[in-house]
């Protein structure tokens, strides 16, 4: 607008446009209890396809979404919806943002469970996320139950891409109890298997943690090359060894992905490894 002094002036109200649509869009999701598709954002909030797919594409970026692939549905994410969300209360957030879209495609293609992991308390891995495989048989983990790192697919990557120097004192003092009949619990033998571990870049642990289980992992690792969280497949034993490949491959290639994804956007978290 122009004053009559000749001097232009330009008027802001109390909302910016661009912030109240990403609040509408946020509103609109956590209504909606099955989830939105775009078509239905874009028609509720009558605005353009390419605006809104991009936004909706950011918020799940961003950890504050994320899209169905079965139905094409965004939903709030289970953080954000709890109330326990956000990059300094929750710090893996950005973390599971970034793996959950890869591990519900694995699970899908390859029929078997996913988990993601990071370091804990000490000699131990946690699971931050887990998707399950929509089959009728399958395996699928306690995620409540802590992750030893001496007898895991997860474990043993997550101690692979630290400092040698800092491996025996990660996997813990011992004794390492036998979980099944399979179980490493020699010190020296486990170090051996995490030396083999980083050398070829993913772990294969077959019914050590628990009989009928398969892991297949590799790690998330930091512009560094330290390793801060683990992507894990785990396969039913009997039909494992029929897809060995394709799930190696799979998981090895997944993770490098993610690492380089968050390595560019800065969004490694600090690995735990107290």
């Amino acid at each position: 607008m122009r004053s009559t002094t000749g001097t232009t002036f330009t008027y802001m109200t109390d909302t910016v446009l661009s912030a109240a649509r990403v609040l509408d869009l946020l509103e609109l999701v956590a209504a909606a209890e099955e989830g939105v598709l775009l078509r239905e954002a874009t028609l509720r909030l009558n605005a353009p396809k390419s605006s809104t797919l991009m936004l909706l594409r950011t918020l799940v970026n961003r950890g504050y979404l994320y899209r169905d692939p079965l139905t094409d549905r965004y939903r709030l994410s289970e953080q954000y919806r709890a109330g326990a969300f956000g990059w300094i209360a929750d710090p893996h957030a950005r973390l599971i943002a970034a793996a959950r879209p890869v591990m519900e495609s694995l699970s899908q293609a390859l029929g078997e469970s996913m988990t993601f992991a990071v370091f804990d308390k000490p000699g131990h891995a946690k699971a931050i996320t887990q998707v399950v495989a929509d089959v009728e048989v399958r395996y699928a983990a306690n995620i409540q139950r802590p992750i030893p790192l001496y007898c895991t697919a997860m474990g043993r990557v997550l101690v692979s891409r630290q400092p040698e120097a800092d491996w025996s004192r990660l996997i813990g003092e011992g004794p390492f109890p036998a979980l099944t009949r399979h179980t490493v619990t020699d010190r020296q033998a486990i170090l051996d298997i995490v030396g083999q571990t980083r050398e070829q870049g993913y772990a294969v642990v077959m019914e050590e943690f628990a009989l009928g289980g398969t892991g297949v992992a590799a790690p998330i690792v930091d512009a560094d090359g330290r390793s801060v969280a683990a992507l894990n497949m785990g396969c039913v034993t009997n039909r494992f060894e029929e897809k060995r490949e394709r799930v190696i491959v799979a998981v090895t290639t997944a993770a490098a992905a993610l690492s380089e994804q968050l390595r560019a956007r800065n969004a490694s978290p600090l690995a735990a490894t107290a």
